[in-house]
């Protein structure tokens, strides 16, 4: 009869460690945040390997590529903030700046976040500089255009001759995106250059007249909204 008991207490203790084993494993499911977690840290950088469903949330992507040494610096820089996924395990969301090179294997990331505002105030610093910003979107094709999401009464003023400093040539070359989507034949992609230049005052002059602004005028909050206007219209994120 003790024997049996023995028996009966080693396979309930096997059990419950078995499940706590399998557990650690599968890292289960969180169904309310589309994340699967994952116990382990497959590319050793110590922090979190987490993928990500198509939850519609937004994630600031701080590093991508195909190999572990590619999101070590964005660990150093970030911390226990940043999280790293697999694509192919994750939302078949646009995940690289560039759209005309192959989906990288592994992303670093910050989030992920229910609206846009937060991620894109913190996109638009000289801290995120290259940067970008996806929403977790099956097919989505465009990474987020800032312009298009924040106030306009917090975009700085541009003017022609004005120093460029680290953080305000991100939003001239964000403008100056905005530009070559709006019309690549007017304004081509070489012209993005972080500086607020005379072929920008050019291409920006019809849009200025359009909207009721004098052309080659300071890029101020009216400029800003002729611009998102224009060109907000036609992104998919």
């Amino acid at each position: 009869m003790r024997s049996r008991l023995v028996v009966l207490v080693l396979a309930a203790v096997l059990g419950t460690g078995g499940g706590v084993a399998a557990g650690l494993l599968d890292g289960g499911d969180d169904p309310d945040r589309g994340q699967t977690r994952v116990a382990d840290d497959p590319l050793r950088l110590g922090v979190e390997h987490v993928d990500l469903g198509c939850t519609g949330q937004a994630v600031l992507v701080v590093a991508t590529g195909d190999t572990p040494t590619a999101l070590r610096g964005a660990v150093a820089d970030h911390g226990d903030a940043v999280r790293y996924l697999r694509t192919a395990d994750s939302c078949d969301t646009r995940w690289a700046q560039d759209e005309d090179r192959a989906t990288p294997t592994w992303a670093a990331y910050l989030g992920p976040h229910d609206d846009l505002v937060e991620p894109c105030a913190d996109r638009m610093t000289s801290a995120h500089k290259g940067d970008v910003l996806t929403v977790l979107t099956a097919g989505t094709t465009d990474l987020v255009r800032c312009v298009c999401v924040l106030p306009t009464a917090d975009m700085p003023e541009l003017r022609l001759g004005m120093p460029v400093d680290q953080e305000l040539g991100i939003w001239v070359r964000a403008l100056q995106g905005m530009l070559v989507d709006i019309d690549p034949a007017r304004f081509p992609e070489e012209r993005v250059t972080g500086r607020y230049d005379e072929a920008t005052v050019a291409r920006m002059a019809p849009l200025q007249d359009f909207h009721d602004i004098e052309p080659g005028s300071p890029v101020d909050e009216a400029s800003w909204r002729a611009v998102r206007d224009r060109a907000c219209g036609s992104y998919d994120f």
